[in-house]
């Protein structure tokens, strides 16, 4: 885009921090404010509970998905759910309720140094055992219809599309959403897997040997582990830009 048309557009429509909605200056590189964007940094900075890495730096698994197959989980920080006030939730917010390029686009850049890191030291595992380095392609975890067309838009598919951008990897909807589920935030983690049992059959696509599958927020993990169960015969990963620790029900 010229710079003259970006600074009219600017001058226009004032770009407005993510978080915060305090304006931003024209032609600003980033979708935050610099007071919201240090509380973004710190929240990165929050430990894993079971690594005690950064979470950003963190690999694990929730054991809903990895005993579905998936093997490898990037996540940039924690969703601060019960208070709706950190960083993280009100940018998730946000992206569940408008189609906003730069925020997804900001998003998936901070994602790609996570991935990358993911998929270099699984290729080194796979050279290390003589294996050849898989194919890859980007899978969003479909969202419910009903709130597609309410919403007008899919918040993990255009995060996936942001991500494969960045990355230079194919994304392919390799994921069909077969029926709409109730609402999963008041539920438990076993009612969640019982919600999504069978909301997901496979495309015509042909999965590759490696998926990535995207969402904007993984909790439980019901859906990511559902969606693993579905691509069962690849190797999947899974990437979102906020977890959240739930108490669960065994």
């Amino acid at each position: 885009m010229p710079l003259a048309f970006s600074l009219i557009k600017d001058l226009l429509f004032p770009p407005c921090c993510a978080a915060c909605g305090k304006l931003l200056p024209p032609l600003t590189d980033t979708v935050l404010c610099a007071e919201c964007a240090a509380l973004w940094a710190r929240e990165r900075l929050s430990q894993c509970d079971d690594c005690f890495l950064p979470m950003e730096d963190c690999r694990c698994v929730p054991d809903t998905m990895a005993k579905k197959g998936v093997a490898m989980y990037v996540k940039l920080a924690p969703y601060g759910a019960e208070n709706g006030r950190s960083v993280t939730a009100r940018m998730l917010l946000g992206v569940k309720k408008q189609p906003d390029k730069r925020l997804f686009a900001f998003l998936a850049k901070e994602l790609a140094p996570g991935v990358r890191s993911a998929l270099a030291a699984a290729d080194r595992t796979c050279l290390k055992n003589g294996l050849p380095v898989p194919k890859t392609v980007i899978c969003p975890l479909p969202r419910n219809r009903r709130a597609v067309r309410l919403y007008g838009f899919d918040q993990a598919a255009l995060l996936a599309r942001a991500l494969g951008k960045e990355l230079k990897i194919p994304v392919a909807p390799l994921l069909l959403r077969i029926r709409d589920t109730a609402p999963q935030k008041t539920l438990s983690a076993h009612a969640r897997a019982a919600n999504l049992s069978g909301a997901f059959k496979r495309s015509r696509a042909a999965a590759p040997p490696r998926v990535i599958l995207v969402d904007d927020v993984v909790t439980t993990g019901a859906g990511m582990a559902e969606a693993a169960k579905v691509l069962k015969d690849s190797e999947v990963f899974a990437v979102s830009v906020a977890f959240t620790k739930k108490a669960r029900e065994k």
